[in-house]
């Protein structure tokens, strides 16, 4: 299980005492071997690495000293994949995009995905609304539950967004016009509900994903199921929303050529950098019914 191998806060108590440098860096060695030795892959190194890193953030003061350097930020340095590793893990990502875009996996049903993404917007369950967002928005589930705020726009079927979240460094992040899958009045009262419901959450995401992931994973399997073919993850319904908003947003014009790539269109609605189209290509996953 997940918190089996991630020991940070044993290794937070741990470094407490450390006075010197060279103490410290011992004990990191001691982890970083720990880590390397526990992950069966660089992807899931990376992955625990930076859980380390977001635990170490939310407990030490960038200000904090080890000697004359910020503990911080040598703490930050260590715990992350080294040249060798990175590569690695560019590498599988570029081949694990390449073989999903050369079997894309089909959505059965487009209606029956937006419907059931309608149909939960008003459950009672504060999860099962967060997944209809996620479905109808194709917002990722800790922005739905912790930072997301949609403004209206002229039209119904878009909305003004804010509060991304995973920026990385970028700091040229506006708010931007994304598509929604229904009707901009319900989706936002689900979302002010949620807020109103779970305010221990709001700017939390961290909080949120520990406590939700799981319960998230389980329930979006029992209600998409059948809709797309093979197993579905609470990620998919993002790569499912864009699918499907391209479809709807980019093909329907009545000039009957589509002048913006599938790459494009997503790199705009999900978010990410005008130039980033690696991280588009991972969710080009599905494909549509002709």
């Amino acid at each position: 299980s997940v918190m089996s191998i991630c020991k940070v806060e044993n290794f937070y108590d741990a470094i407490q005492k450390y006075k010197t440098l060279k103490e410290l860096n011992k004990r990191i060695d001691i982890e970083i071997k720990y880590l390397n030795k526990s992950c069966g892959s660089v992807a899931s190194l990376k992955r625990y690495f930076t859980m380390y890193r977001n635990y170490l953030k939310s407990k030490i003061q960038p200000s904090q000293k080890i000697g004359s350097k910020s503990l911080l930020n040598l703490l930050l340095s260590k715990f992350a994949l080294n040249v060798e590793q990175q590569q690695t893990f560019k590498n599988n990502h570029v081949l694990e995009i390449s073989h999903a875009q050369k079997n894309l996996r089909k959505i059965y049903d487009v209606q029956k995905f937006i419907d059931t993404g309608v149909n939960l917007l008003s459950a009672i369950s504060v999860y099962d609304r967060i997944l209809g967002l996620c479905a109808l928005t194709g917002r990722r589930p800790a922005e739905i539950g912790c930072t997301a705020i949609l403004k209206p726009t002229e039209d119904k079927r878009l909305a003004l967004f804010e509060g991304q979240l995973k920026v990385k460094d970028r700091d040229d992040i506006q708010p931007y016009i994304i598509p929604l899958l229904s009707d901009y009045k319900a989706i936002n009262n689900t979302l002010l509900s949620i807020r109103e419901q779970k305010p221990q959450f709001i700017d939390k995401p961290l909080l949120f994903n520990g406590i939700a992931s799981k319960e998230l994973g389980i329930r979006a399997r029992k209600y998409f199921k059948d809709i797309v073919e093979g197993d579905i993850q609470v990620k998919n319904l993002r790569a499912i929303y864009a699918t499907i908003a391209y479809d709807y947003y980019c093909k329907s014009s009545s000039v009957g050529y589509i002048t913006v790539s599938m790459n494009s269109y997503f790199s705009k609605i999900l978010g990410h950098g005008e130039n980033d189209v690696v991280t588009c290509g991972s969710y080009i996953d599905f494909c549509l019914p002709k």
